[in-house]
């Protein structure tokens, strides 16, 4: 068995328990211990640990002490730049004790993409690897092409075992217990921030002037975002979990993010939402979404042609339904954990020159 070690810097959040405890699984079957060390855990997981888990306070010191004390023979580095014991670790894993290193990400910092400091410390990570496993396919434009055949896709994605309402619960129930009346609704999900340009959406709802449509907004505001954002039709739930917010999903009818699309579309995608966002914004996620089938991308800052998408796809059901349709294929296709799964293990396969003959 080859001990691989995923050092996962600060706290590791909630939805990343299930997918480590489905990767754990996985690659036991090709030959591969899994184990993760971080500074420890969001303190709101409720979901079982099943893998191997080391939690300490991250440094130099810490993590040369592990490897030294541990029989690890390869590390997958989801390191970020800023985090100082980045490089020491590459040193002290690589060239003193010889393990091989993976270079887990996105390839670039995509919000400070253009710095060239940041992308020659990025290029010299990713040359200092035996692998690298991205996010999404097309970001292997931020690969120097010299690493391209070491390179891997693992879709970034979530493990979500929900398959609908629950008996007894149906559409009006789940609307009507936050007090929600209007027929057709819109939906935001996760931790409002500027970046996310709420109110683009806000103001779309104000333009399309129509009291059967309501914008159901949910999940903390740490920055008071929405302090300036109200209407009738507006619905401010703040944080909802676990099978609760997939029920608030299902009972929607299109989900909208003006700002950069994130982990969210796998949840809106799961429970079969056609989704909205402006353009402009790069992130691994983006890849999910096909303008014009599953979804659509309107222009950055236009607010008639994003209020006019969200009301064609409200008004027209069998749009919608085909949308809704196109969204749960490519969520089971592309965004199912087994593909990030293959990512992981074909990056293994290269690095150690591991393969299982049934692989």
């Amino acid at each position: 068995m080859i001990r691989v070690l995923l050092i996962h810097p600060d706290r590791i959040p909630h939805y990343r328990i299930p997918i480590y405890t489905y990767l754990s699984s996985y690659l036991k079957e090709y030959g591969f211990e899994f184990i993760v060390t971080s500074d420890g855990i969001q303190s709101d997981n409720k979901s079982f640990i099943d893998f191997k888990y080391i939690e300490m306070p991250l440094s130099t010191r810490s993590i040369a002490r592990l490897i030294h004390e541990q029989p690890i023979d390869v590390i997958i580095d989801f390191m970020e730049l800023k985090h100082t014991y980045l490089f020491p670790t590459y040193f002290i894993a690589r060239f003193i004790h010889g393990k091989k290193m993976i270079y887990w990400g996105q390839g670039r910092d995509l919000l400070d993409a253009g710095s060239s400091i940041k992308n020659l410390a990025y290029a010299t990570e990713q040359a200092m690897c035996d692998a690298i496993i991205l996010y999404a396919e097309h970001l292997k434009k931020y690969i120097p092409k010299r690493f391209h055949e070491k390179t891997f896709i693992a879709n970034n994605t979530l493990y979500i075992d929900y398959q609908g309402f629950s008996p007894g619960t149906t559409r009006e129930k789940v609307l009507a217990e936050y007090g929600i009346q209007t027929k057709k609704n819109i939906i935001c999900m996760g931790r409002m921030q500027k970046r996310k340009r709420v109110d683009h959406l806000a103001e779309a709802l104000a333009s399309m002037n129509r009291p059967d449509i309501g914008l159901i907004l949910v999940g903390p505001d740490p920055e008071g975002i929405l302090d300036g954002i109200a209407g009738n039709t507006i619905y401010k739930l703040g944080p909802i979990y676990g099978n609760k917010r997939f029920d608030l999903l299902t009972a929607s009818d299109v989900y909208c993010l003006p700002g950069a699309v994130g982990l969210s579309i796998i949840d809106a995608f799961h429970c079969g939402l056609p989704f909205v966002t402006e353009d402009g914004d790069e992130s691994a996620e983006i890849g999910y979404l096909q303008n014009g089938i599953n979804g659509f991308v309107v222009r950055r800052g236009d607010i008639k042609d994003l209020s006019e998408k969200l009301t064609l796809l409200i008004d027209n059901d069998e749009l919608r339904r085909d949308f809704s349709n196109a969204a749960r294929r490519e969520i089971e296709t592309n965004g199912h954990i087994q593909n990030m799964c293959r990512g992981f293990r074909d990056a293994l396969y290269h690095a150690t020159g591991n393969r299982k003959t049934d692989g």
